[in-house]
């Protein structure tokens, strides 16, 4: 099972775990990515992603390399936020269900390096003006 989600409102981080399926797993492992403060040492006052592509399909292909590299998945959480973000707003949850830590670990983190070079995907840092 998998859930490839694309939303602008702020999201519940007991919502997110709930939308994820545990049976089966010893072990599970979630990333937020937030917005933050600085960038290249600017100050910014948040993010602006906008879509142009299918992400949903950029999003499945991801996941299935996921499975087939690493042993023991059992479920799959991607939820992607678009539009204008605040500092501290979430920008993305990556969560990973699997039989052991191993392969937790290693495909949440995979999934999170993946997701900052999805090419549907376009961001603007919003610098602010001094």
């Amino acid at each position: 099972l998998h859930r490839l989600i694309r939303r602008q409102r702020q999201m519940c981080i007991r919502d997110s775990y709930n939308r994820l399926s545990t049976f089966g797993s010893g072990s599970l492992v979630v990333h937020f990515g937030i917005v933050k403060p600085v960038v290249e040492e600017r100050r910014t006052k948040g993010i602006q992603f906008t879509q142009e592509g299918d992400l949903k399909r950029e999003m499945e292909d991801l996941e299935a390399e996921l499975r087939k590299k690493w042993d023991g998945i059992k479920d799959v959480l991607f939820i992607r936020r678009m539009g204008n973000l605040h500092i501290g707003d979430i920008i993305l949850v990556a969560a990973i269900s699997a039989s052991g830590r191993e392969s937790a670990f290693g495909a949440c983190r995979e999934a999170v390096e993946k997701f900052k070079k999805l090419k549907c995907i376009r961001k603007r840092e919003l610098f602010e003006k001094f």
